[in-house]
């Protein structure tokens, strides 16, 4: 439905029908069109008229109301428009009191149309009190002075009659002629006189009266008053002078009313400053009839008193630069230091009034904005024509008083909104997790942070969740964390695991406050939480590093001073073998000796690899043809042993790897998994993006074997640690070095009988 659309006139009733249901008003533009439809469809019938609003669903954006109500009061007073209001369930109670404050301190809310129709006709009678002229009001005695007059007259001449009819009966037929003219001539001269006499009161006395009974109508409708044009100085005219000076300070008083309800209004609402600003300066400046009304408030930040945007009258570009220090001389100043109004009528010759002050201001009205002890700047209304009067400032103290209040409210509610979005940003975006919970775990508030790191996309999904019962793994660890809590008030860097979305287990450091909610007493916790996965895998790999590293120089040492005396055994083992080939008895002994010198030199290879220094060839297509290779290789004997080999490699570009050692890494994991699967089993690589970290891919290696035993599995890793009867012992240790001097990790899962899962994780850069 169009904006026009909801104007519907009835000539007929002259009544305006305007249905705002279900509509939003949120811009000044919106109030405008309606204000601009008003005045054409009331100037084009060209007369008073009554208007009907439906408010069923209607939403009016705070930041415009006070324009909005403002805008209705403008048609209000040009119109005289009398409106009603009715179906407001769109609008609070408080809302519907502050546009009718405009008018007349109370909105006329109605349930239903019809009831709203019939309050329209009943305003109509009452208004009937004026311009209400008929010749039977004018002659009746019991309404009109007219009346009065000319019944008096008509008694004098019904005497005159009755007389006539009396003397003709005493007197001789000669004086009754003279006496008959006479008589005519005094009627003639009774009616003439009457007829002047009459003209000249409804001309000079009814007239102006009705003037004022129309005056006192308005005053009792609360509508706009136009004050009797009259230059009389008769005691009709003292009369008139009198009513035109009670009804406009009446008048005055509505407005001043009006405007200190909108200020009772606004309190406690969180009102911007600027919005009090507008709301303060419009009204004051209209209750005075100034063409300029600016609120100047100390800036304490600044040290400075500086004009507020917007203002009545000047443009937000000239308010700019109006700021004074408070040592410098100016009426603001003055005012602000001294605490006291200040009045003059010919600023052009004030030496109070500032250099930055604008040449056209003829007269200055400035008085204090003080909330109790507090000074908070002052209100200048400038410019009116005839002077500012004493009583004027009196009004306008009166009215400061009570704004100083609300500007300081909105001061401190700017404030309070200032710090909470400061505090806010804090909490949304702190890199820890934040969280507030009640005493038994219930999450209440979650910052973004501790959501994404727990693998939730927002803190919205963690709301119904309890930190202690769904979240902590180690539930053992629960009483300890309490008694802490219960003894100090607090906990510090305690150490847990919290469970991830996925399942997975996340090292977690806490800090806990106790803390007491000052609105309602309530007892919450307030928490940090630190993801310190990545510093335990640091903590893990500085630890396996400083063990490497000791057993490294030991391996080399011990492996250089084997293998010299193996190459001598070695080279007189095959001499001797040389010498003794025709001795078949003892050459199985001298096999036997080849062989275990054989793998005495492959255990001392070994060993040198896991010792040697890091000389990485990295490939950045190496990962992807390293795992074909390997799958390819492994293919035949898992098929031969009835194993299925599953392999989903996904990413088209891997990060870069060292193609040999990675090769290493692939053949251990997948001799291992296919060593430990029987038939009907399966080996399964998969790769795919990190869920913890998208600058990393993880590859995982698992197999529907027998598993690893809960006691083994922290020592897979661990070298010379092995379960198979001929085996080393390193070379799970030697991918682990070989993963990690790539940057990366390897980390084991296994429910011991259902199989092993090897998660790596690589960085892509």
């Amino acid at each position: 439905m169009q904006l026009r659309d909801r104007f519907v006139y009835d000539p007929e009733e002259n009544i305006l029908f305007i249905d705002f249901a279900g509509l939003r008003i949120e811009t000044r533009e919106q109030v405008d069109e309606t204000r601009r439809l008003v005045r054409e469809i009331i100037e084009s019938r060209g007369r008073r008229a009554y208007a009907i609003v439906n408010y069923e669903g209607t939403e009016i954006a705070p930041e415009i109301m006070d324009y909005y109500g403002e805008s209705i009061k403008e048609l209000y007073d040009r119109y005289s428009l009398t409106t009603v209001r009715y179906s407001s369930s769109g609008l609070t109670r408080s809302a519907l009191r502050y546009l009718g404050a405009a008018i007349d301190l109370e909105s006329n809310i109605f349930a239903t149309r019809e009831e709203a129709i019939r309050a329209i006709e009943e305003l109509k009678e009452r208004s009937r009190i004026v311009n209400r002229v008929s010749a039977h009001s004018i002659f009746n005695p019991r309404q009109s002075l007219v009346g009065k007059l000319a019944a008096g007259w008509l008694l004098l001449l019904i005497f005159l009659v009755l007389g006539y009819f009396i003397v003709r009966v005493w007197i001789t037929p000669e004086q009754l002629n003279v006496f008959s003219g006479a008589l005519v001539g005094a009627v003639f001269t009774l009616m003439a006189a009457a007829l002047v006499s009459s003209v000249i009161l409804f001309v000079y006395v009814i007239r102006p009266l009705r003037q004022v009974e129309d005056v006192a109508g308005h005053l009792r409708l609360g509508k706009l008053i136009e004050p009797i044009q009259t230059n009389r100085a008769d005691e009709v005219g003292q009369l008139t002078n009198t009513i035109n000076e009670a009804a406009l300070q009446l008048q005055q008083e509505i407005e001043r009313l009006s405007g200190l309800y909108h200020i009772s209004l606004m309190m406690g609402t969180g009102a911007e400053v600027s919005q009090i600003c507008e709301l303060l300066t419009r009204k004051i400046a209209r209750l005075l009839g100034a063409e300029i009304c600016v609120i100047m408030l100390y800036d304490e930040s600044q040290d400075c008193i500086r004009a507020q945007v917007p203002a009545y009258g000047m443009a937000d570009e000239q308010l700019l630069t109006l700021r004074f220090a408070p040592e410098e001389t100016s009426i603001a100043t003055r005012v602000f230091t001294t605490g006291e109004p200040y009045l003059t009528n010919d600023a052009r010759q004030d030496p109070q009034l500032s250099v930055k002050a604008d040449g056209n201001i003829r007269e200055i009205l400035a008085v204090p904005l003080k909330a109790g002890q507090h000074m908070l700047g002052t209100i200048e209304v400038i410019n009116k024509a005839g002077g500012f009067l004493e009583e004027e400032k009196r009004l306008v103290t009166i009215f400061a008083s009570q704004a100083a209040h609300l500007l300081r409210n909105g001061q401190l509610f700017q404030q309070v909104r200032e710090s909470e979005e400061r505090y806010r940003q804090i909490f949304e975006n702190a890199v820890d997790g934040l969280y507030r919970s009640t005493p038994d775990g219930e999450l209440v508030t979650i910052n973004p942070a501790l959501a994404l790191m727990l693998g939730y996309r927002t803190p919205e999904e963690l709301a119904s969740i309890n930190l202690i019962e769904d979240l902590f793994v180690d539930q053992a660890a629960v009483p300890h964390l309490f008694s802490q809590l219960t003894e100090r008030g607090q906990v510090l860097d305690f150490e847990c695991d919290l469970k991830r979305r996925s399942g997975e287990p996340m090292p977690a450091r806490l800090s806990i406050r106790i803390v007491t909610d000052a609105a309602d007493s309530q007892v919450f916790h307030l928490g940090i939480v630190k993801d310190i996965t990545e510093q335990k895998r640091l903590s893990q790999q500085l630890i396996i590093s400083e063990r490497l590293a000791v057993v490294g120089e030991l391996v080399a040492g011990v492996a250089h001073e084997v293998r010299n005396p193996l190459f001598g055994i070695t080279t007189t083992l095959s001499a001797l073998a040389r010498e003794l080939r025709d001795r078949k008895t003892v050459q199985p002994f001298i096999d036997v000796v080849m062989t275990e010198v054989s793998r005495l030199n492959y255990l001392m290879e070994q060993l040198l690899e896991h010792s040697r220094p890091v000389r990485l060839d990295p490939d950045v297509s190496a990962l992807r043809i390293v795992i074909e290779e390997v799958a390819e290789e492994f293919r035949a004997a898992a098929n031969e042993k009835g194993v299925g080999l599953i392999i989903e490699y996904h990413d088209p570009e891997g990060p870069r790897v060292d193609r040999r050692k990675m090769y290493g890494v692939f053949t251990n994991l997948f001799e291992n998994a296919l060593q430990h699967t029987g038939r009907g089993g399966q080996i399964r690589l998969i790769s795919k993006n990190s869920s913890d970290d998208p600058s990393e891919i993880q590859i995982e290696v698992s197999d529907t074997g027998a598993g690893i035993a809960r006691e083994n599995r922290h020592k897979v890793f661990e070298p010379f640690f092995t379960t198979r009867p001929n085996g080393v012992g390193l070379g799970l240790a030697i991918v682990r070095k070989t993963i990690h001097d790539h940057g990366g990790s390897i980390a084991l899962r296994s429910n011991g009988d259902t199989g092993t899962t090897f998660v790596i994780k690589l960085p892509l850069s």
